[in-house]
C-alpha cells in the first residue's frame, strides 16, 4: 500500500473518513497527519500514489502551502473547496472565495492569494481575475489609491473581540502630574474666603481629545458646513475667534487621519527588538508626507485569529478564535542605510500571557497595520483656545489689542543717549559669531523699539506685537540675538536686570539653532532648552543636550526644580512645547498670584519677628517672563502661537504686561496645513501674516500694512506708489514702530536678489554684501565646467526702431558671464512612485532631471568643490529619494539632498534646484495639496533664496512658461544669457513678447500695465549690475 504500514493506514483512513474530506489538499493532509501523530506519513509523491490506488473516492489537490494554526482550519478550507466545487456558478474570483469563507466562519482565510489560487485550481475550480474598472487612463489616474484586496480592508473594519494597549511610555503631561508637588510648590496663603487660589497648585487641565481610531475607515463622512467659522480679518470677538479655530483644527486633524490611512500595511510582519519595542520595516516611510511622528498611534490586527482558552457555561475548557487589535505608539524612526529599508520602532510591552497567545511555532504572524496621528496637536491647540475662553470679559478686552490691533500703542520716546546701540559691550564666546558686528540702521531701529517698550512697560492692556520681517540673508536672527542681549541688560552690563525671555520657534531645528546662537552671549547655566518627555534623547544634537534637564538615571526629558528656574535667563522651546509651562503652572499669571498669596501671608503672620524694613513687605511686581520672542513666526499656525501666549500673558488690569515680538518672513513658507478647508478658513495663515494685513490707525504717517493691499489700484484707478507698500507704524516722534522691514541683504551675489526682489518684495531689496573678486572668480570657473555639459540657448533678434528707448537693452540678449547662475532646460517625464514607496502625495520623480542634477554634482566635485558645500533640493520627496540614491551610488554621501522645507533657514554654497514637474496636468492637483513650485509663490521664494555662491536650476521650460512667476524668471535668464539645454518649442513667443513688452518694477503691476501685451519685470538691482555688451551673444 505504497509503503504504509497498518498503523499508518488506520491513521490516514481516520482523517479521510471525516465529513467534508472528499476533496482534500495534499499539504493539508500532510499537516493534519503530522500534527496529530508527530510526523509526516511519507513524501508527497508517495502519498499521491497511495491515495490514487487505495482511496479512489478522494480527490487530492495541490498548490500552495497551508499555514493554518490548527486542524480545524484545515477542515474549514476543505469544506470551502467542497462548497465551491458544487456551486452552480463554476467560476469565482479570489475575493468571492474569501467572502464565502468569511461569511461561513467569520474570520479571514489565513492563506495568501497566490497560494489560495493554486489550491483551488489544483481541484479544477475555475478562478477568474478580480474585475477592475477598465476606463481609459488619464494623466492624473496615477493619483488614485493603489489596489488592496477587499478582504484585507474588511478585516480593519470589523469589530474585534480583544483590544490590547502595549504602550507604557510616559509623556510630559504624565510626568507633570506625577511630580506636580515638586514642580508646583504651594505657599502659605491668607486670602479671603471664596477666592479660589488652590488651582494655582495643581496642573492646568489639558483639553481631552479621544481620537476616533476608525474615522478614516468610514466610507461616508457627513460634511457639516462650518457655520461657526468667521472672517478673521473682520471679527474682534474672542468667542468667534476661538470657535473658528477649533473647527479648523478639527478639520486639519481629520484630514491628517485620512492621509495616514494611505500608509496602511496589509499582511505585514513585525520584528520584536527588545522586551519593550518592536520594529516595522517600511521602505520610504521617512520621506512620507505628512510625515509620521514620535507618539503617533499604531494599530495592529493579526490576520489569523488568536486562539484563546476559555471555560464555557459547563466549565469545559474550549479553545476559541478571537479577533484582536493591538494599540501601540511610535517611539523612534530610523532611515535605512544603503540598501536597508526605513523602519519605525514601536512600543511592544507585552505581558507573558499576551506573548503566549501571539506565539505560533508554525509561521510568522502577519498583521494589518494602520497609523493614526497622535492627539497632541488638537489637544494643545484646544487647550490654548480654552485658556482664551476662560478669561473674563475685562481680561479679554485687555488682550484684544494684541489679537485684533486697531491703534498703535503710545510709548515714551527714547532720549538722545538712549538711542545709541553699541554691541561691543557684550562679553562671551564670539567664535564663529557675527554678534559683535555693527547693526545697520534698520536692525538698530528694531533694537531701539524693544528698548523703548522695555523702559516704558504697559500696565493696563497688552500692546500689539512688534514685528521684524524681511527676506533670508537680511540678518533677522542676528538682530533677534542683539534684542535679547538688550532685554537682559547685557549691552549696558546691568547686573540688577531681572528680565527673563521665553524664546519660541515652530520647529525643533529652529529652536536648536537659536539655542546655539545664544551661547555667544550667555553662560550654559543661563539657557534652558525644554523638550517634551516623549522626544527620544538620541534625536537631540549632542551640543544641545547640556542645556536640557533629564530625570536622574534616565534619558527622559523633564523640568528643572523650582529653585533651578531662578538661574535661567532664556527658556527655549517650540511653540507647541510651550504648553508644558502652562500645564506646570509656570505662567506669569500663576506665579504673580502665588507671590501675592505669600506676601499676604507674611503681612498677617510673622511668627519669628522678621524685619521687612519699615514694617512693609515688598515683592517684585515684574512678570516672571518679561518678553516673548517668536522666531520663524511666519511658519506657525495661530493656535500654535497662542501656546506661548497662554504662558506669558497676564491680562489682569494694573499688572505689568509682557512685551511680545514676532520675527520671520510671511512671504516665505507658511504653516504646513494639509486640509484645504482648514487653510481656507485661516489655519494656513500665520498670526504674523494676519496682523500685517490688518489696518492699524497710527499716530503719524502710515496706516496700511507692510505686505501691501489686496490690489495695487487705489479708488481712482491709479497705481499705488512702491513707497506706500513699505510702511512703518510710527508715533509722532518717529521713535516707536510696530513693524521693521529689513531690506539690506548680506547673502550671496547681487544677481541672486534680482528676481526675488521684484517677484516678492516690491523691488526694495539691496545687496549689502561685498563680492570678493577672488571668491567670485573661483565659483565662475566651476560654473564653466557645468556650462560645458550642454549648449547655451541662442536666439538673436532686433527690436524695431520705433520701439528703441532707454529700456531697449532689456529686449536684447547680453550674456552676463560673471553672474554665478545657470539654468538648464530638461524636458523629462515626471512619474509617481507612490505605488512602490510610502512617499505619499509628493512622491514624484523626474529621472531625466535627477540624472542632470547628479551630472552637475559630479562636474563640480571633479573640479574641486567640497561635496559638503553642495545642496540639491526639490519640492517633491520622490525626487529627493531619486537624487539621493544616485549620489550615494557615486559615494557622494556628503552632498545635502532634501526638500525645499528642509532648506528653510539653511545657507549652502551651491544650490541645485530640480523643479521636477514636467506635466502641466498635475499642477492643479499640486496647488490643492500645497506642494511644488508652480502656483506656489512662497515655495518658489524659498527655493530662489538659498544659494550663497552658485545657483543652478533644472526644469522643463514648457510648464515654467505657463506659470506667471516662472515665465518672468525665464525672461530674465534668457536676456542675460544664462539659459542652457532645452528651449521652448515656440521660440517666437519669447522674441515677439519681448519686442512688445512693457517693463514694470513689480510682479503685481504686470496685469495692470500690460494693456494686452506681456509685461516684463526688471529690478533695480539688475539695472545697476547688468552689463550691456556691444555684441549680442
Amino acid at each position: 500500500m505504497g509503503g504504509f504500514n497498518a498503523a499508518s493506514r488506520e491513521k490516514l483512513t481516520a482523517i479521510l473518513d471525516e465529513p467534508g474530506n472528499g476533496i482534500i489538499l495534499c499539504s493539508v493532509l500532510r499537516q493534519m497527519y503530522s500534527r496529530r501523530h508527530g510526523k509526516s506519513p511519507c513524501s508527497k509523491k508517495a502519498l499521491r500514489n497511495a491515495i490514487a490506488n487505495n482511496w479512489p473516492g478522494v480527490t487530492l489537490g495541490y498548490g500552495g502551502r497551508y499555514n493554518g494554526p490548527s486542524d480545524e482550519y484545515a477542515v474549514r478550507i476543505n469544506s470551502i473547496v467542497c462548497l465551491l466545487n458544487g456551486h452552480e456558478s463554476g467560476s469565482f474570483t479570489i475575493d468571492e472565495v474569501r467572502m464565502f469563507y468569511q461569511r461561513k466562519y467569520h474570520v479571514p482565510i489565513p492563506i495568501r492569494d497566490d497560494s489560495l489560487m493554486a489550491i483551488l485550481r489544483s481541484v479544477n475550480i475555475s478562478i477568474t481575475p478580480t474585475p477592475r474598472d477598465l476606463k481609459p487612463l488619464s494623466d492624473t489616474s496615477i493619483l488614485r489609491d493603489k489596489y488592496v484586496p477587499q478582504y484585507l480592508k474588511d478585516l480593519n473594519r470589523h469589530p474585534t473581540a480583544l483590544q490590547w494597549n502595549v504602550n507604557k511610555q510616559r509623556n510630559m503631561d504624565q510626568v507633570i502630574t506625577l511630580l506636580a508637588k515638586d514642580f508646583i510648590p504651594s505657599v502659605p496663603c491668607t486670602c479671603a474666603p471664596g477666592i479660589n487660589v488652590h488651582e494655582m497648585y495643581t496642573p492646568n487641565a489639558i483639553s481631552p481629545i479621544t481620537p476616533n481610531l476608525r474615522f478614516a475607515l468610514q466610507t461616508s463622512i457627513l460634511d457639516i458646513s462650518p457655520s461657526k467659522v468667521v472672517d478673521l480679518d473682520e471679527t474682534d470677538i474672542v468667542k468667534e475667534y476661538t470657535n473658528s479655530f477649533r473647527h479648523t483644527v478639527k478639520l486639519e486633524y481629520e484630514e491628517r487621519m485620512r492621509l495616514y490611512e494611505h500608509y496602511s500595511l496589509y499582511a505585514h510582519q513585525i520584528k520584536a527588538m527588545t522586551n519593550k519595542t518592536a520594529k516595522i520595516l517600511i521602505p520610504g516611510i521617512m520621506d512620507a508626507r505628512p510625515s509620521l511622528s514620535i507618539a503617533d498611534i499604531v494599530l495592529l490586527r493579526p490576520l489569523q485569529p488568536i486562539m484563546v482558552p476559555q471555560y464555557d457555561y459547563h466549565r469545559n475548557l474550549r479553545i476559541t478564535p478571537n479577533t484582536l487589535e493591538i494599540q501601540s505608539r511610535i517611539v523612534d524612526m530610523v532611515r535605512g542605510r544603503r540598501d536597508e529599508p526605513d523602519s519605525i520602532v514601536i512600543s511592544w510591552e507585552l505581558d507573558i500571557g499576551q506573548k503566549e497567545l501571539l506565539k505560533d511555532d508554525h509561521f510568522m504572524r502577519q498583521y494589518n497595520i494602520r497609523f493614526v496621528p497622535e492627539e497632541s496637536f488638537p489637544q494643545i491647540c484646544n487647550t490654548a483656545l480654552g485658556w482664551l475662553d476662560k478669561l473674563s470679559d475685562i481680561e479679554q478686552k485687555n488682550i484684544k489689542n494684541l489679537l485684533f490691533p486697531v491703534v498703535a500703542p503710545m510709548v515714551k520716546p527714547l532720549d538722545y543717549e538712549q538711542m545709541a546701540v553699541d554691541m561691543s559691550c557684550l562679553a562671551g564666546d564670539f567664535r564663529n559669531s557675527d554678534v559683535l558686528k555693527p547693526l545697520n540702521e534698520q536692525q538698530a531701529s528694531f533694537l531701539r523699539m524693544i528698548r523703548a517698550r522695555t523702559l516704558d512697560p504697559a500696565f493696563q492692556s497688552i500692546r500689539p506685537a512688534c514685528i521684524l520681517t524681511g527676506p533670508a540673508g537680511t540678518g533677522k536672527t542676528k538682530t533677534l540675538i542683539a534684542a535679547i542681549a538688550e532685554v537682559l541688560g547685557l549691552l549696558k552690563k546691568d547686573k540688577t536686570n531681572k528680565n527673563r525671555v521665553l524664546l519660541c520657534a515652530p520647529s525643533h531645528a529652529a529652536a536648536d539653532v537659536l539655542t546655539e546662537r545664544l551661547t555667544a552671549i550667555l553662560r550654559r547655566d543661563e539657557i534652558f532648552r525644554m523638550y517634551n518627555s516623549s522626544r527620544p534623547s538620541v534625536t537631540v544634537p549632542g551640543k544641545i543636550l547640556p542645556f536640557t534637564v533629564q530625570m536622574p538615571g534616565s534619558d527622559i526629558f523633564t523640568l528643572p526644580s523650582p529653585e533651578g528656574w531662578t538661574k535661567f535667563r532664556v527658556v527655549v522651546c517650540t511653540c507647541m512645547d510651550a504648553h508644558i509651562l502652562y500645564r506646570a503652572q509656570l505662567t506669569n499669571y500663576a506665579i504673580r498670584t502665588k507671590r501675592y498669596c505669600f506676601v499676604s501671608y507674611l503681612r498677617g503672620n510673622n511668627p519669628i519677628g522678621l524685619d521687612f524694613g519699615g514694617g512693609k513687605v515688598r515683592y517684585g511686581k515684574e512678570p516672571f517672563f518679561s518678553h516673548l520672542f517668536v522666531d520663524e513666526a511666519g511658519q506657525a499656525t495661530e493656535p500654535e502661537v497662542l501656546c506661548p501666549m497662554s504662558v506669558v500673558l497676564d491680562p489682569v488690569p494694573g499688572e505689568q504686561k509682557v512685551e511680545i515680538a514676532l520675527i520671520g518672513d510671511p512671504r516665505q513658507l507658511s504653516p504646513r496645513i494639509y486640509s484645504e478647508k482648514a487653510a481656507l478658513h485661516g489655519l494656513g495663515r500665520s498670526f504674523m501674516e494676519r496682523i500685517l494685513k490688518r489696518p492699524v490707525e497710527c499716530i503719524g504717517r502710515g496706516e496700511s500694512h507692510i505686505l501691501g493691499p489686496d490690489t495695487l489700484k487705489s479708488l481712482d484707478g491709479s497705481v499705488s506708489s512702491i513707497l506706500d507698500l513699505e510702511r512703518y507704524y510710527m508715533n509722532i516722534d518717529g521713535q516707536e514702530q510696530l513693524t521693521i522691514f529689513l531690506t539690506e541683504n548680506y547673502r550671496g551675489h547681487p544677481s541672486f536678489l534680482m528676481m526675488p526682489s521684484v517677484l516678492f518684495y516690491y523691488d526694495r531689496l539691496k545687496s549689502a554684501k561685498g563680492v570678493g573678486l577672488e571668491s567670485l572668480s573661483y565659483w565662475i570657473d566651476r560654473l564653466r565646467s557645468v556650462e560645458a555639459l550642454t549648449k547655451r540657448v541662442e536666439l538673436t533678434f532686433e527690436s524695431s526702431a520705433s520701439r528703441r528707448d532707454v529700456m531697449d537693452n532689456y529686449r536684447r540678449v547680453h550674456r552676463q558671464s560673471r553672474w554665478p547662475i545657470h539654468f538648464r532646460g530638461v524636458k523629462g517625464k515626471d512619474t509617481s512612485v507612490a505605488l512602490d514607496t510610502f512617499t505619499g502625495t509628493d512622491s514624484w520623480q523626474n529621472n531625466d532631471e535627477a540624472d542632470a542634477a547628479v551630472e552637475i554634482v559630479d562636474a563640480l566635485i571633479q573640479n574641486g568643490v567640497n561635496p559638503m558645500k553642495i545642496g540639491v533640493m526639490s519640492p517633491f520627496r520622490g525626487q529627493v529619494v531619486a537624487v539621493r540614491k544616485r549620489c550615494r551610488a557615486k559615494h557622494y554621501h556628503d552632498v545635502n539632498v532634501g526638500t525645499i522645507e528642509n532648506f528653510q533657514g539653511v545657507e549652502q554654497d551651491v544650490i541645485i534646484l530640480s523643479l521636477t514637474r514636467s506635466n502641466p496636468s498635475f499642477v492643479e492637483s499640486d496647488v490643492k495639496k500645497r506642494m511644488g513650485v508652480f502656483g506656489m509663490p512662497k515655495q518658489a521664494n524659498v527655493a530662489l533664496t538659498r544659494a550663497e555662491n552658485l545657483f543652478i536650476v533644472i526644469g522643463n521650460p514648457e510648464p515654467m512658461w505657463e506659470d506667471e512667476l516662472w515665465r518672468q524668471w525665464l525672461y530674465w535668464v534668457f536676456r542675460n544669457g544664462l539659459w542652457y539645454g532645452e528651449g521652448l518649442e515656440e521660440w517666437d513667443l519669447v522674441s515677439a513678447k519681448s519686442m512688445d513688452a512693457n517693463f514694470v518694477d513689480t510682479l503685481d503691476q504686470v496685469d495692470i500695465e500690460s494693456n494686452g501685451a506681456d509685461a516684463i519685470v526688471v529690478s533695480t538691482i539688475e539695472k545697476v549690475h547688468r552689463v550691456h555688451s556691444t555684441d549680442e551673444m
